[in-house]
């Protein structure tokens, strides 16, 4: 009988241990058309401004008093500008 105990013994311990090495084992290999084929990412692309100065200028002619009489001179106004663009 001692014997038989010892053989019922280690065919449990078998047993027990066979589920955790079916765990430890690889799964088959699977053919490339039944692999999940994962979805190409988007992005989306939103340009940012881009600003450019400029100077803006305007001109003309303008009469001034002077002690010789009213004399007609060229001006020139300018100031800068934005100029927006994306790039």
């Amino acid at each position: 009988m001692p014997r038989s105990t010892a053989i019922a013994a280690t065919a449990a311990v078998l047993m027990l241990s066979a589920p955790s090495a079916q765990a430890q084992a690889y799964p088959p290999p699977t053919a490339p058309y039944l692999q999940p084929v994962r979805p190409i990412p988007r992005i989306e692309v939103n340009p940012r401004l881009r600003v450019q100065y400029y100077r803006d200028c305007v001109d003309g002619y303008v009469v001034e008093p002077r002690l010789t009489g009213p004399t007609v001179v060229p001006r020139m106004r300018c100031r800068w500008a934005k100029r927006y663009y994306a790039y």
